[in-house]
């Protein structure tokens, strides 16, 4: 083999593999993430790709946290317009036992007394996003690809709860007033409770995302640590590699006019 096409040869291997790395060290820092192919870590890429699959997962279950919550806070706010409406009709219902008050005035208690409990049914079933929000139907979100949270059912068609909106329930006598206003001090205790359980459930929901947050932090960290450039490093790289590139050009000048000098000498 003819050595100086043997250098030659070796010079622009050389100048390929440092312009190679250069490129390569230019993509890393282009695109933020050092896994530009399978060859560049194949474990790294393995473990990165089930890191990435938990990420997605994570964000999937913080949708379902995010949901859970809007649809408890929504109960609670009804629940706490239910309460608001059971304290007015229990207002009336003591008013209502005056034994001084007209039939006129009286009328107008009933009338108002009525337009409450109207409220108070509307109240109760309403809906968020297609489902009812109070008959009393428990829903379970996945909290994380392990867990699963319960959101207890709030049921506000009891017994107790339809009394107060039953057609028996008035105010035209102090009897009947007195009657109806047992039947709400009854609903109203059911109704703190069910406020409880609200409470209760959105502690447990805020609990379940913290946990999801910190999964998502570590393990956005350990994602991060395998796929991300390390910009120092790559920046440090890609001068060394442009450096050496740089001298495989000069050398393999070199020995092409060197070869050429050769050449004209034996000619």
């Amino acid at each position: 083999m003819n050595p100086v096409v043997s250098q030659t040869d070796s010079f622009v291997n050389q100048l390929n593999w440092h312009t190679n790395q250069s490129t390569k060290a230019l993509e890393q820092l282009a695109s933020g993430t050092r896994l530009l192919a399978p060859q560049d870590d194949a474990a790294g890429l393995a473990v990165a790709t089930k890191l990435e699959a938990q990420l997605r997962q994570f964000d999937a279950a913080a949708r379902n946290l995010a949901n859970a919550t809007s649809f408890t806070q929504t109960q609670d706010g009804y629940l706490k317009s239910a309460q608001g409406t059971l304290n007015r009709m229990g207002e009336l219902a003591i008013r209502a036992q005056d034994a001084t008050l007209s039939p006129d005035q009286r009328a107008l208690y009933q009338t108002e007394f009525q337009a409450l409990k109207n409220t108070f049914n509307d109240t109760r079933t309403a809906e968020y996003n297609g489902q009812t929000l109070f008959d009393g139907t428990a829903h379970t979100v996945a909290s994380s690809p392990e867990d699963l949270t319960q959101l207890s059912g709030i049921d506000l068609f009891t017994a107790e709860q339809n009394a107060v909106t039953a057609q028996a329930t008035r105010l035209n006598t102090p009897a009947q007033a007195q009657a109806a206003l047992q039947d709400i001090l009854t609903a109203t205790d059911q109704l703190a409770t069910a406020r409880a359980t609200t409470g209760s459930t959105l502690a447990e929901l805020e609990s379940a995302s913290t946990r999801l947050t910190t999964q998502t932090e570590s393990t956005t960290a350990a994602f991060g640590r395998l796929s991300d450039t390390d910009v120092a490093t790559t920046i440090k790289n890609l001068t060394r590699e442009t450096t050496l590139s740089q001298n495989s050009m000069f050398a393999l000048r070199q020995n092409i006019l060197s070869s050429s000098h050769i050449i004209d000498l034996l000619g």
